[in-house]
């Protein structure tokens, strides 16, 4: 990439603009500071010889007088040391807002996950969703049967809702990291402890803003053992029943969450490519209520931008949201990483189907890949997360078909927060509208005196119902 030369100010793109502009602003406060210092040191020593009689000098003085201008001498450090303090406070405020999160106001998430079952203290640097890496999966909850531990999660939880962005979890339904007591159980057995880890999960979590209800699903990937898959339905009349099962389950027991299915190369490699849509359809088709789609991304560093283009269009072709749940870039060298990031991460924040970004881990050595950090122990950026911090800032307005779907924290859709659980009884003449969990009105029509109920939804899947103007009840897992 050619060097521009630093004369001519109109040829600096958007984002070297933003940083010239924080960089003026920042020696304008260290300026500042130093306007201030200098004047008080010598506005200091016109006082200090204001205080003394000119016909006398300090020794000559006696202990009364002696006494006054030390008094007020010791109150002009007090003052001095005031100001120069709040001036270093500034300039720390200056240095703070200038790295805050990265997508706090765009209309995309960019998130990340913890860091050695932690939240570091520098979480809000950069991102604005988390995700626990390992504390929500059924492995580290119980691995003890009928023994919860919800410290890291609830930890998570705690944290996601104190600064009100929104949070992930990290998985109901994978055969990896699965309790090692699951296996031998009998069939009626699993899913009587799976259903008992739904309620687990459920009942101290209820207001979670996103779950991977199903984890790499795909047959050579982490499916359950066949224990549980059969208990949970098996392959079924779909294909796919056991997945079905899971996401009615779910929903269930979460009917406002966003119900994700997530895998790896489904936007890389053909094969999974090509099953997870079908998939999709299917367990649709069936009635299952999920919601959007999960792309881990581990391999897209290997894969043409136009190809993860395409694949991820495929995807989109089902109707449902793409999130990029697990992406990272696996590459020691920081130019070549830079590089990838600058080829891959714009086809995600572009495409209008995804509607968010997480990050698969941040502090160099501390991630499941190395060479995939982009923050050195010492505390510095390596290159390819400053240019993403930089890209963010100067497209803060990606395209995004779903605008609503996660926003402010607040699970699905905000205003449907407040709907009950359906059925609704309408006793005077009015309009109903009817809306899928996109935010998307499908029907609309004149209704008086009666009961809506299930069976007025137009078709399988999940739904909210708006009276005039209200929205008045959710219909989840309609048949």
């Amino acid at each position: 990439m050619a060097c521009r030369p630093w004369g001519r100010l109109p040829a600096i793109g958007n984002n070297r603009m933003k940083g010239l502009r924080r960089l003026q602003f920042g020696i304008n406060i260290f300026m500042t500071f130093i306007i201030i210092t200098l004047d008080i040191y010598y506005h200091n020593i016109y006082i200090y010889k204001s205080l003394i009689p000119p016909e006398r000098s300090l020794y000559m003085m006696n202990i009364r007088e002696s006494r006054s201008v030390i008094y007020e001498l010791k109150r002009l450090k007090h003052f001095q040391t005031f100001i120069l303090r709040s001036a270093l406070v500034g300039v720390l405020m200056v240095a703070v807002a200038s790295q805050a999160q990265m997508a706090k106001n765009t209309n995309k998430f960019v998130g990340n996950i913890t860091t050695r079952n932690a939240v570091r203290s520098d979480f809000l640097t950069w991102w604005n969703q988390i995700t626990p890496e390992n504390e929500s999966k059924w492995g580290s909850v119980e691995g003890t049967r009928g023994s919860f531990n919800w410290g890291g999660v609830d930890n998570v939880k705690n944290f996601a809702e104190t600064n009100k962005i929104p949070w992930k979890f990290h998985t109901l339904i994978w055969g990896g990291q699965l309790p090692g007591w699951v296996s031998g159980l009998s069939q009626a057995d699993a899913l009587t402890e799976a259903t008992k880890w739904f309620d687990a999960a459920s009942q101290r979590y209820p207001n979670v803003n996103m779950i991977d209800v199903v984890n790499e699903g795909y047959p050579q990937h982490a499916p359950p053992p066949a224990n549980l898959k059969n208990a949970l339905g098996g392959d079924g009349t779909t294909g796919y029943d056991w997945i079905k099962k899971s996401f009615d389950m779910a929903r269930a027991r979460w009917p406002k969450a966003i119900l994700i299915y997530n895998d790896y190369n489904n936007i890389e490699w053909n094969n999974e490519v090509n099953w997870t849509p079908t998939m999709i359809n299917a367990i649709k088709k069936a009635g299952a209520p999920v919601s959007a789609i999960g792309c881990q991304a581990h391999d897209a560093y290997r894969i043409a931008a136009a190809t993860l283009k395409s694949n991820i269009d495929k995807l989109a072709a089902t109707g449902l949201p793409i999130f990029i749940t697990e992406f990272d870039i696996p590459d020691a060298n920081d130019a070549t990483q830079l590089a990838t990031m600058q080829d891959k991460f714009p086809v995600f924040w572009n495409h209008p189907k995804v509607v968010g970004i997480t990050y698969w881990g941040y502090v160099v050595g501390s991630t499941w890949k190395t060479g995939t950090g982009l923050l050195n122990t010492n505390g510095t950026e390596r290159p390819a997360l400053t240019w993403m911090k930089n890209y963010v800032a100067a497209n803060p307005n990606p395209p995004n078909d779903f605008p609503n779907f996660v926003k402010g924290g607040v699970g699905i859709i905000p205003q449907f927060s407040s709907a009950p659980q359906g059925p609704v009884t309408r006793k005077s003449t009015g309009l109903m509208q009817i809306f899928d969990l996109q935010g998307r009105m499908i029907k609309s029509l004149p209704i008086n005196d009666r009961t809506i109920n299930a069976s007025m939804m137009p078709s399988s899947g999940s739904y909210v119902v708006k009276l005039d103007g209200t929205y008045a009840g959710i219909f989840a897992n309609v048949r």
